[in-house]
């Protein structure tokens, strides 16, 4: 699961119901211990019609850091006329394309949201202090994945490129 879906699922506990995609059994088992009302595994067939199926208006946003097919299956579930789609990564290795035409067609927004960071930088540190913020009061807590000495440097980073870790991939020093 991306931080950012981490911390969806965290800090809309107190607020509305989340849906979440994730891969493999431990990601959606994960999504749901941090707050997800349902959890979809993004590599099955079925998953954007099992979402629809629990949000038969469509959803409030959707959160994408995969790209590619997942994206395109994706797009169908904002709700029409109120939805956002947020583009922050391609994991999949593909950009996601939309037809203009369809996001016109059902008014959806949708936006990227990694460049504002960097063109905007007073923008990324109120994010990070936000986030330090939301840790200290114990809010949200960092998801902390597997521990691996420098002798398995390959090793840590084989387990992040294939995305088969939940939390984050630490290299002692």
């Amino acid at each position: 699961m991306s931080p950012v879906r981490t911390l969806c699922a965290e800090t809309s506990r107190s607020t509305s119901a989340i849906r979440s995609r994730a891969r493999g059994e431990k990601k959606p088992a994960l999504a749901r211990e941090l707050g997800a009302d349902h959890a979809f595994d993004h590599t099955e067939a079925d998953w954007a019609q099992r979402v629809r199926e629990v949000s038969p208006a469509g959803v409030q946003v959707v959160l994408d850091a995969v790209g590619g097919e997942v994206s395109r299956a994706a797009f169908g579930l904002p709700a029409m006329a109120f939805g956002r789609m947020v583009v922050f990564g391609t994991a999949s290795g593909k950009v996601p394309r939309f037809d203009p035409e369809q996001v016109y067609v059902r008014g959806v927004s949708v936006t990227g949201s990694g460049p504002r960071v960097f063109i905007q930088p007073e923008y990324g540190f109120r994010l990070l202090r936000t986030a330090f913020e939301l840790a200290a009061a114990g809010t949200i807590k960092p998801v902390l994945g597997p521990v691996f000495p420098p002798a398995e440097a390959a090793e840590a980073h084989r387990a992040f490129e294939e995305r088969v870790t939940t939390g984050k991939v630490i290299l002692v020093p």
